[in-house]
């Protein structure tokens, strides 16, 4: 009769067998940080495309998990996959109340944005009924800290300033969520300032800090244009300093960003086929290029302002919930670079490019 293995024998075979099955797994799949996705493959045989970058390029998504929206960092390439979990978030904003911000109490995670450095990402979040607020997320998503006000409604996206120091948002002034303005956060001091007043601004808006950072573009919603299903929209500029607002020409479609130098207008615009259509408009001249067409949800200018990232339906998706999320080039038409490895119930999509 055979004897049994000894303890450490034991151990020392259940360790070897774990080794060898992570060797021939990719690393996300050996990851206890949260479910893998596939990482892009390179090769003509592939149906991803692969991004002609480095593996720190960063990744945010928002996804459904259990009829809750969660946040997870990854690499492009889907490896280093980690989900984020709201414990601790501090808040040191002057006038904030006591407001729990954890998994538990947030009913909704909306936007995400890297800032230009790469090193945290700001989230909106909405932690109670008829509130929101921006939380800020290291890169290692374990430091977090709520960096707006938390008694009124946040409304689009976010903005970082050219040197990640401060974070433009635009906040509801009134009861009800009405009248949103723009609001800017001094991430050294906490300090919160109001930019603009009389509720300039709306959820169908976008804003931008110019290069010096001491200018915001944004755009004003008026209404209708002449076709009666796109949008009109005035661009308008905010002094930092002076606190002037200096309004400007009109676009017609639905802005999605605003180049840091205020020349140029990514916008989604329904052409007279009714067609989506991705446009770059250059201000003033109003000369226009069609990045791509296509059933488009949203677009995101990302840093740099030579690239977009656009989240569209999934096709092969039945249930129409899926997301899929494409860089576009934005200096040539049908520049499609890359489709990112999210996962199948990403709502939302947040990318940066690492230093080069």
């Amino acid at each position: 009769m055979s004897r049994a293995p000894s303890p450490r024998r034991a151990s020392r075979e259940i360790l070897r067998r774990l080794l060898a099955l992570c060797t021939a797994l990719p690393l996300a799949a050996c990851s206890d940080r949260g479910t893998p996705v596939a990482p892009i493959a390179s090769g003509k045989a592939s149906p991803i495309k692969a991004v002609a970058s480095p593996k720190t390029d960063r990744l945010a998504t928002i996804e459904r998990e259990d009829a809750k929206e969660v946040l997870y960092l990854q690499n492009a390439d889907g490896t280093d996959r980690t989900r984020v979990y709201f414990r601790n978030v501090q808040d040191h904003v002057a006038g904030n109340n006591v407001l729990p911000v954890t998994d538990e109490t947030i009913l909704a995670i909306r936007r995400a944005k890297w800032s230009p450095d790469g090193q945290s990402l700001a989230v909106i979040v909405v932690p109670a009924a008829g509130v929101a607020e921006v939380v800020l997320v290291s890169a290692d998503g374990r430091t977090l800290r709520t960096v707006s006000p938390n008694s009124q409604y946040l409304f689009g996206d976010v903005d970082w300033s050219p040197d990640s120091r401060r974070i433009a948002y635009a906040m509801s002034t009134g009861p009800f969520a009405l009248s949103p303005d723009l609001f800017v956060t001094d991430l050294g001091s906490d300090r919160v300032s109001r930019v603009t007043k009389s509720g300039m601004v709306s959820g169908f808006d976008t804003f931008r800090f110019d290069a010096t950072g001491q200018l915001i573009y944004f755009t004003e919603r008026l209404g209708y244009a002449e076709d009666g299903v796109n949008g009109l929209f005035r661009v308008a500029l905010a002094d930092l300093t002076s606190y002037a607002i200096l309004r400007k020409d009109t676009i017609v479609g639905e802005p999605q960003g605003i180049a840091r130098d205020g020349l140029s207008v990514l916008l989604l615009r329904w052409n007279v086929e009714r067609t989506r259509e991705l446009v770059r408009v250059a201000r003033p001249t109003q000369r226009e290029m069609v990045l791509a067409t296509g059933d488009m949800l949203n677009a995101v200018l990302l840093d740099g302002d030579a690239e977009a990232l656009v989240i569209s339906p999934d096709l092969n998706d039945r249930s129409g919930t899926a997301r899929t999320f494409r860089i576009f080039g934005v200096g040539t038409p049908n520049d499609e670079r890359a489709t990112l490895p999210t996962g199948r119930n990403a709502d939302w999509a947040a990318f940066v490019r690492s230093s080069r």
